[in-house]
């Protein structure tokens, strides 16, 4: 998945920034001087996961496999990356920055 990439204008504003998603659940993966790599995972709905535990123990254990798949999804399709950058180019190439407005930091999702 594509991370989210928002433009910080100096070091202050990128620690602000940081600080912001960190507070909202994030979690630091690796940070320099002029960056910051920042996640959340997403692992599915634990009610769901519940119930097709016991519907495996119940009934077959194939809703222990379509638990996998739900869980998998959330985990490799719905986790969060985001970049925060004080660098306009990459190599050469004009960076395209997100706005931080299109991120709900509450509810931990991006529209």
């Amino acid at each position: 998945m594509k991370p989210y990439t928002l433009h910080a204008k100096n070091k202050k504003e990128l620690e602000e920034l940081r600080d912001l998603f960190i507070e909202n659940g994030f979690k630091l993966n690796t940070e320099g001087d002029n960056f910051a790599f920042l996640f959340k995972r997403a692992y599915g709905n634990w009610i769901a996961h519940l119930i097709f535990i016991i519907l495996a123990c119940i009934i077959s254990a194939l809703f222990i496999f379509v638990n996998l798949i739900i869980f998998l999804y959330y985990f490799y399709k719905r986790s969060q990356y985001v970049l925060i950058t004080t660098k306009l180019t990459n190599d050469g190439e004009k960076i395209e920055f997100d706005q931080l407005e299109s991120i709900d930091l509450k509810r931990g999702k991006f529209s």
